[in-house]
C-alpha cells in the first residue's frame, strides 16, 4: 500500500520541538531499497529555515509518523537526529562492533522485535553519547517501521508512579505496551525504597513477559546493575550489550564550544582594525 501522493509547494505539519508547525515542501524523493521503500522529503519552515530529509515509509502516513514522533516524549534535543547524526569517530578508537550493533538493531529490527530483544547500552563515563545514540536509533526505528515508540528516564518514570492520578496511570500503561520503550539511566534508582525497585521491575518484567524490546542505557554493567537481581536477570535474558567507549563526549563538545567562542571574542579587535581595549 503506497501513501497518498504529495507534491511540492504543499504544507504539511511537523513535530521539530514536540510542538506542531506548518511547513511548505520543498523537495520530494522517491526510495526504493528493497524492503525499505518510501519518500525522502524537505521542507522549509518559517524562522527555522530548510529542514533536514524526513523518510516516510510507503503504508504510513506521513502524519501518523509525525504523531508517534510527537508522543514519543524523546528529548526535543535529540528529536530530529538519526543514525547518520551519530559521529562514531570522535571517540579516536576503534567502534567497528558498537556500529555493526547498531546497524543491526536498525536494519534487522523486526527480527529483535519478534523475539523481544533489545539493547543494553552502557558505559561507566556520563556523557558518553548512550542517550544519543539510544534516541538517534530510536527516530530511525519510527521512521523505518511506524511503531509506537516511548523515551522515558527511570527518575521521571519513578515520578509518574508516584503520581497516582488517572493520567499517570493511563501514561504508565502506554510506555508499559508500547511497542519499543528507550529506559534512560536504568540503575539510577539505586538501593532506593522497596516501592521504588518494586515499580522499576514491574515495568522490566512487564515488557519481558510480554516480548516487547527495551533500549536501556546505563552507567553500570548489565551484571552489576544495583538493586533487584531480578531485574538484571530479566535485561540479561533479552538484551544485547553496546559498551560504549569511556570518553566524554559532552566534556569534549562543551571544551570545544567554549574554545571557539573564545576564539571568536578575541578575534573581533582584529577583525574591527581597533586595539584590544586596556583594562589596567
Amino acid at each position: 500500500m503506497k501513501t497518498r501522493q504529495r507534491n511540492i509547494g504543499e504544507e504539511q505539519v511537523l513535530y521539530p520541538n514536540g510542538q506542531p508547525v506548518k511547513a511548505v515542501i520543498t523537495k520530494i524523493k522517491s526510495v526504493d531499497k528493497g524492503r525499505t521503500k518510501g519518500t525522502l522529503e524537505e521542507y522549509n519552515i518559517d524562522d527555522y529555515g530548510v529542514t533536514q530529509d524526513f523518510f516516510y515509509k510507503d503504508g504510513i502516513s506521513p502524519e501518523l509518523t509525525e504523531q508517534r514522533y510527537s508522543r514519543s516524549m524523546i528529548p526535543p534535543e535529540y528529536f530530529s537526529k538519526r543514525a547518520k547524526d551519530f559521529n562514531w569517530a570522535r571517540y579516536h578508537e576503534n567502534t567497528d562492533v558498537q556500529k555493526g550493533i547498531e546497524n543491526s538493531f536498525i536494519v534487522h529490527f523486526s527480527e529483535y522485535r519478534r523475539q523481544g530483544r533489545g539493547l543494553y547500552i552502557s558505559s561507566h563515563t556520563k556523557g558518553s553519547g548512550k542517550t544519543f545514540l539510544a534516541c538517534c536509533m530510536a527516530n530511525e526505528i519510527i521512521e523505518r517501521y511506524g511503531i509506537s515508540v516511548k523515551f522515558i528516564t527511570v527518575p521521571d518514570y519513578i515520578e509518574l508512579v508516584k503520581e497516582k492520578s488517572d493520567q499517570a496511570r493511563e501514561d504508565i500503561l502506554r510506555i508499559k505496551d508500547c511497542a519499543l520503550l528507550v529506559l534512560d539511566d536504568i540503575g539510577a534508582e539505586g538501593e532506593g525504597k522497596g516501592w521504588i525497585t518494586t515499580a522499576v521491575f514491574r515495568l522490566v518484567d512487564f515488557r519481558d513477559k510480554h516480548i516487547l524490546p527495551t533500549i536501556y542505557t546505563s552507567n553500570y554493567e548489565m551484571e552489576n546493575l544495583p538493586g533487584d537481581e531480578r531485574i538484571a536477570d530479566r535485561i540479561i535474558g533479552h538484551s544485547v550489550p553496546l559498551v560504549m567507549p569511556e570518553y566524554s563526549v559532552r566534556r569534549s563538545e562543551a571544551k570545544r564550544k567554549t574554545e571557539d567562542f573564545l576564539k571568536g571574542i578575541l578575534k573581533e579587535p582584529a577583525a574591527s582594525g581597533q586595539a584590544p581595549p586596556n583594562i589596567w
